[in-house]
């Protein structure tokens, strides 16, 4: 027999990626009740957990920007419809800075440089721009910029970080920086190493002391060291203080490949925060089907075949992200979207999706697939006006942008949060 029930929030968020979350930040720091539902965690697993709002514009050029809010001033003039453009740059400076201070408050600290994007190493050897980066990463930044002497630091067994071999591809461009590879200090079953697994061990002080003993030796002139992102789960920063505090040395964490431990950080630490501050976060609750009235969404059908739960609300935000996040699927008759069924904008045949070089910089067309908004950033319907009042979507959802391509991914997902959520209250207060 299924079961079904009914609950009443002010606004329903539908997806748990950076856009998902946002909107949920902002909704509940305005005194909204807030459901957040998705089938799963969100796509936070494959973060680097690193905050970029622009680098690159246009793709095509490869025009990098030092200054990431005169990148978005370039393309908001050029590309009037991207959502940027929709946006302006104090509104989405303002909704950086308010996240950044959400993050804060959950225990996260971020760092960067007034008004300028930042560098990091990254695990494939090469180097990441972004605009802030959490405080564990913050040292790399300072070593990387200033070729500091460092040593790199891997453990045996784990297969998806080299630090010799981001040593050697870096080297021409940071020359003394040297590697090594020690011992995990923690006797671990099978023989792979995991990054969730290394995290959790390292949550140990006494885990961390061995680990400081095994690299003591290997220290010669570095002033700082560098090693996989892992240093535990949930308390980052005190485990880089402590090694730093046993080394005499500075100490920084490089992202990973996926499973990314910074990445499952920032997920644990915004759900806590929203459960504190009174939202319910419906994870493994797949949205099934929406309920109507006319042009009003009155509610999110969830849950599973054996039991259903309405979620009824007065505001819809969609942020189920794309093809990864489940937002968007693709069949050979197009794209569509899920939930909904909200007409797509994407290049029509097939054939016109991709470009001949698939590492083409331009980016493939299909990437700037997604749906159409109005000014208050509800999706269009077939007819070109808005599908439903109070239906609002965020993040990478959104057509006319290819965030991955111009490193705009985070400011992307935040900035459109605020502008739903704040697009929702003008609705509700009749604005």
């Amino acid at each position: 027999m299924k079961y079904y029930s009914s609950r009443k929030f002010d606004l329903v968020v539908v997806g748990s990626g950076l856009a998902g979350s946002a909107a949920a930040c902002f909704a509940t720091r305005r005194g909204l009740r807030v459901a957040q539902v998705s089938a799963s965690g969100g796509e936070m697993a494959f973060a680097s957990g690193v905050l970029d709002v622009l680098h690159i514009f246009p793709p095509g050029e490869q025009k990098h920007w030092d200054n990431p809010w005169e990148g978005v001033a370039a393309l908001a003039a050029a590309s009037p419809q991207h959502p940027y453009a929709r946006l302006g740059v104090g509104t989405i400076r303002e909704a950086v800075e308010e996240f950044v201070e959400f993050l804060r408050g959950a225990g996260l600290e971020y760092r960067g440089l007034p008004d300028r994007n930042v560098t990091i190493p990254t695990a494939a050897g090469t180097s990441k721009t972004t605009y802030r980066v959490p405080q564990s990463m913050w040292n790399g930044v300072v070593a990387m910029d200033g070729k500091l002497p460092a040593l790199l630091v891997d453990f045996t067994g784990m297969k998806d970080f080299n630090a010799g071999m981001i040593a050697e591809v870096l080297r021409p461009e940071w020359p003394d920086l040297r590697s090594v590879r020690v011992p995990f200090p923690k006797p671990l079953m099978g023989v792979d190493r995991p990054n969730l697994m290394l995290a959790e061990a390292l949550e140990s002080e006494d885990v961390l002391a061995r680990f400081a003993e095994a690299v003591w030796p290997h220290l010669g002139n570095a002033r700082v060291i560098g090693m996989p992102a892992v240093l535990g789960l949930r308390s980052a920063p005190q485990a880089v203080a402590d090694l730093e505090e046993r080394l005499g040395v500075g100490v920084f964490e490089i992202p990973t490949l996926p499973p990314s431990v910074p990445g499952c950080r920032l997920r644990e630490a915004i759900d806590a925060a929203l459960v504190r501050d009174g939202a319910k976060v419906l994870q493994d609750r797949r949205a099934l089907s929406v309920r109507t009235e006319g042009r009003r969404c009155t509610g999110i059908v969830t849950g599973a075949e054996e039991w259903r739960e309405t979620l009824e609300a007065d505001g819809i935000v969609l942020a189920t992200g794309r093809f990864l996040g489940g937002g968007l699927s693709a069949s050979q008759e197009g794209i569509a979207e899920t939930l909904f069924g909200l007409p797509v904008t994407h290049p029509g045949e097939r054939r016109l999706w991709h470009r001949d070089r698939f590492l083409d910089h331009r980016g493939h067309p299909v990437n700037e697939a997604g749906l159409e908004i109005d000014d208050r950033f509800r999706p269009l319907g077939r007819g070109g006006a808005f599908a439903f009042e109070n239906v609002f979507a965020a993040g990478s959802i959104l057509a006319h942008q290819d965030w991955v391509r111009t490193k705009s991914g985070a400011g992307l997902a935040v900035s459109t949060a605020l502008a739903a959520v704040e697009a929702f209250l003008r609705l509700r207060s009749g604005g």
